[in-house]
């Protein structure tokens, strides 16, 4: 992982454990984990996204899109909703998980997102705080 992908309050893979990131040092590329650690972006990982986590965090699955697994979350106050999806073999040209974003003004598709660090990155643009459970 690069800090440069990383923010404050991203969760990651450090030691088998999962951390949160306190903060990014500007030097050496060193980031602040919740133990109190100081420890270089190289000895950390991505968390990946599953369908597991998105149903810990209050996605549903919805059955009626196809070819693949898709998974909601919608925030009614503030008309925004996220879709999930996890494209399977060849039933489509999408290959790599990806994250949509429907507002009243705005709609993304096919947004490459594959660890849960990306997925909160997604709902902080979206203005949803939400704080993700592994």
């Amino acid at each position: 992982m690069k800090a440069e992908d990383l923010m404050i309050g991203d969760l990651v893979l450090y030691n088998g454990t999962h951390q949160q990131i306190l903060e990014i040092s500007g030097i050496d590329d060193e980031v602040y984990l919740e133990t109190d650690e100081l420890v270089h972006q190289s000895e950390i990982q991505p968390i990946t996204l599953t369908p597991e986590v998105l149903e810990k965090n209050g996605f549903l699955a919805n059955k009626q899109v196809y070819p693949y697994p898709y998974y909601e979350y919608e925030v009614k106050e503030i008309k925004v909703k996220v879709g999930f999806a996890f494209p399977q073999e060849n039933r489509t040209s999408y290959k790599e998980p990806w994250v949509c974003v429907d507002t009243e003004c705005i709609y993304i598709e096919h947004l490459p997102c594959m660890f849960v660090h990306q997925l909160q990155h997604v709902l902080r643009l979206c203005g949803i705080e939400k704080e993700i459970e592994l």
